[in-house]
């Protein structure tokens, strides 16, 4: 039997999460079951990524909720490449999938990945949109249970909803390279490293972690703080305007966007999340894939993930002491920081691979496909 074809579609640039979780599906699914074709915004992140794996993938923009360019695109991709499923992901895709769905009488399934998504959805074209997937949508995706638990709230059948958490590949954080970071900072062998990885937007609480980076090194004179993911400079101004008046100089360093996520995390004390709204973090889980010690804003469905005290530390949002003293902590007791991380690697693991990823998702579709 020829392979079922699988539309996924989002309409954000990326890089990210979502996107990453994309990226994945699209590459690794079984190739004599599945057939990935990827719908995104032309000249993405996720779209130069894709074409270097060899996947197809047709771009089309369009940037007013009217715009219908988008929605005809994604018809005649459904009905010129035979697609049997569409998996959508982010609020405004899903609801214009779910419409291509309708039209073209394909199987729909429409994806959220964290709270923020719902509260974008809050004024009246995003309830629309809501409504419209809560009716059309086949089946649901979330990636936590704190969404889910949230959509039934808004009215979303729970029997339609599936959990599937999110994994990496854990090849990259097993290597074993020769340590280049403190080296590449100017920083001696046994200076302390403190470092987020996240895309400098409102929710990821970078405004904290300046802070708590602050009170951190009243107390230590060998830790430098890290910043490490793609900047928006509209929300990064009054975060460096505070790292200013803070006189942090060269204690807390901006990376920007790298692509040695892996090695930098194998180098870091300490791994810290400040986030306000988290849906499930793929940062955390490569720390946890690192054996790096994590410490990370009790929200969203992170405590489905971190086992405080146990895989990590769990901290109140918003609150830069509590981060601060939590960081201090570790830096007290290593042996205790140290079983953090293994405790966190062994749980890794065991629930949050790519392979169990992949494992969940084409159980999904062929639970829906073979309804047809």
């Amino acid at each position: 039997m020829k392979p079922y074809t699988i539309l996924h579609t989002i309409d954000s640039d990326g890089p990210g999460g979502a996107e990453t979780v994309v990226l994945n599906l699209a590459t690794r699914l079984n190739t004599s079951v599945f057939r990935s074709i990827v719908l995104v915004p032309p000249g993405s992140w996720l779209s130069s990524r894709l074409k270097e794996q060899g996947v197809p993938v047709l771009e089309v923009s369009w940037k007013v909720w009217w715009d219908l360019r988008g929605p005809w695109k994604m018809i005649d991709v459904v009905r010129k490449y035979k697609v049997d499923l569409i998996h959508s992901h982010l609020p405004a895709q899903n609801f214009y999938s779910c419409l291509v769905g309708a039209v073209t009488n394909t199987k729909t399934l429409a994806m959220y990945h964290g709270p923020v998504e719902l509260e974008w959805s809050q004024n009246i074209k995003g309830r629309i949109r809501l409504w419209f997937v809560r009716r059309a949508a086949d089946g649901v995706v979330v990636v936590c249970d704190l969404v889910k638990r949230l959509l039934v709230q808004l009215g979303f059948e729970k029997d339609r909803i599936a959990l599937a958490y999110n994994g990496i590949d854990p090849f990259p954080y097993a290597a074993h390279g020769q340590p280049f970071l403190r080296r590449e900072l100017g920083l001696p062998p046994e200076h302390r490293l403190v470092g987020m990885i996240a895309n400098v937007r409102p929710s990821k609480g970078y405004d904290v972690f300046v802070q708590a980076c602050a009170e951190v090194c009243k107390k230590h004179s060998d830790v430098t703080f890290l910043a490490v993911g793609d900047v928006n400079e509209e929300v990064a101004a009054p975060i460096k305007r505070m790292h200013e008046k803070l006189s942090l100089g060269n204690r807390f360093r901006f990376l920007g966007f790298r692509s040695d996520v892996s090695r930098i995390l194998k180098e870091l004390n300490v791994f810290v999340l400040a986030s306000t709204s988290e849906g499930m973090p793929l940062a955390i889980l490569e720390a946890m894939a690192a054996g790096t010690p994590v410490i990370s804003t009790n929200c969203g469905g992170i405590p489905e993930v971190i086992d405080h005290e146990r895989t990590g530390l769990l901290v109140s949002p918003s609150d830069h002491n509590a981060l601060s003293e939590a960081i201090s902590r570790l830096f007290a007791d290593p042996e205790y920081s140290g079983k953090l991380g293994t405790q966190a690697q062994d749980k890794f693991y065991k629930e949050f691979t790519l392979d169990g990823m992949i494992e969940r998702y084409e159980k999904l579709y062929l639970s829906y496909l073979r309804q047809r």
